[in-house]
């Protein structure tokens, strides 16, 4: 069995490891299926065929340094065009007790909504990060 400490979450802005965006909480991940189902004269039930839509996902986290700054401009900047170029990537790295690596890439994946919530003097401030991409490539090890 694999725990969260064996889950590595790294975020790439234009080639760039965003090293001090690790302050992850939670990380969730949901690939789209969709089923369709067709029916035709003479048949006693529907076939059921699927697609892949794609994957979303999101995450909360606290902060650490200014660079998260950095960071949400660049996300601001790729939307208003400014910087229509820059790819933002995820990976999930997962290291099993039995020595197996695999990867979850996320690849040129476009941004949600950017809430912060500063809950009390005594909180830490929470971030959370939601978005979509097209696919995912797995890489086992």
């Amino acid at each position: 069995r694999i725990k969260g400490q064996e889950v590595s979450i790294l975020i790439v802005a234009d080639t760039v490891l965003q090293n001090t965006l690790t302050d992850i909480q939670n990380f969730n991940l949901e690939l789209e299926f969709e089923i369709k189902s067709q029916g035709y004269l003479g048949e006693k039930t529907n076939r059921k065929d699927y697609i892949f839509n794609g994957c979303k996902f999101d995450m909360e986290l606290n902060l650490h340094t200014q660079d998260w700054l950095s960071f949400v401009q660049s996300v601001h900047d790729k939307a208003q065009r400014l910087t229509p170029d820059v790819v933002f990537n995820i990976t999930g790295v997962f290291s099993f007790p039995n020595g197996d690596e695999p990867e979850l890439l996320l690849n040129d994946v476009s941004w949600g909504a950017i809430p912060h919530n500063i809950g009390s003097r005594g909180d830490y401030v929470k971030v959370k990060l939601q978005g979509e991409c097209a696919d995912i490539e797995i890489q086992q090890s």
